[in-house]
């Protein structure tokens, strides 16, 4: 039998510009908060800092997409 590990991930809510939102996931607070920077650059943010946090699995899909999506956010950003 397999165990599995809980993680916490992180997301970030985006304004998908017809009237839908979907969360954007990631490793960190500070990137999901530095995604929400992104999107009010761009004149596509809220009027507030709209991030959160659930708790899944690692290797699990939501998982997966957050490795990915933090490792876009540059070091410099960090």
């Amino acid at each position: 039998m397999e165990i599995l590990e809980r993680v916490i991930v992180w997301y970030s809510v985006q304004n998908h510009g017809d009237g839908s939102a979907y969360p954007r996931w990631f490793l960190t607070n500070r990137d999901a908060e530095i995604d929400q920077d992104r999107e009010c650059e761009m004149g596509r943010g809220w009027g507030e800092i709209c991030t959160g946090k659930v708790e899944t699995f690692i290797g699990s899909d939501i998982h997966r997409v957050a490795v990915e999506n933090s490792s876009e956010i540059s070091d410099d950003e960090k």
